[in-house]
């Protein structure tokens, strides 16, 4: 994919800043349009611009991931956005959870850049 050419709208939602940053801070350089969120109450409202895709965390305050993704699938304007689940949590059943929700894919954490770059890009050419 030339992300450069077909300039596509990703939010990256995590509640630790850190993250957030270094994450669109590299996907932006390949060409990416990002949007950060730090709570799933803005990952819901950044939803209304209709990214290409969304990439959260499951462990956030007030609405975790599993919850914000439910609230988006529910939702006909936002129903057909992907979401790629990230989370710590690597128990069978919370896999099962996330996948659940709606999410396209749950990827455990620590995970290395370029996993992730390959998972996003993965979802943006669908």
């Amino acid at each position: 994919m030339n992300c450069q050419v077909n300039k596509k709208k990703l939010v990256i939602a995590d509640d630790e800043e850190y993250i957030r940053r270094h994450l669109a801070k590299k996907l932006a350089a390949m060409g990416l349009d990002v949007y950060q969120a730090g709570t799933g109450q803005e990952v819901l409202a950044l939803a209304a611009d209709a990214p290409d895709l969304i990439v959260m965390d499951v462990k956030m305050p007030g609405m975790d991931g599993l919850e914000t993704t439910r609230h988006l699938k529910e939702n006909v304007h936002t129903q057909h956005i992907p979401v790629v689940l990230l989370s710590a949590m690597a128990q069978p059943d919370e896999v099962s959870r996330g996948l659940d929700a709606g999410a396209v894919e749950y990827v455990m954490k620590p995970v290395t850049f370029n996993r992730l770059l390959q998972t996003i890009r993965s979802h943006l050419d669908e």
